[in-house]
């Protein structure tokens, strides 16, 4: 994903604040994804915020695969 300078910093920063995670880029809404959004598997790695532990704790997590790019164009 191609962000802007500090991009990057500033939305660990809110992640790691109120916000509690990343939406994975692969699965954001307006990317025309075929998968509800799911939190970024790097973020979760990484950083294990309140948010994501109590998500952890009462759902837990799946692991998925990104959908694949080719699958979420449209035909011409």
């Amino acid at each position: 994903m191609h962000l802007d300078p500090g991009r990057l910093k500033q939305m660990v920063a809110e992640a790691r604040g109120a916000a509690g995670y990343i939406i994975c880029h692969s699965t954001l809404p307006y990317a025309d994804s075929p998968v509800p959004p799911a939190v970024c598997r790097g973020f979760a790695d990484r950083y294990r915020t309140r948010q994501l532990q109590v998500m952890d704790r009462l759902w837990g997590f799946v692991d998925v695969e990104p959908p694949d790019p080719d699958s979420t164009r449209t035909p011409e």
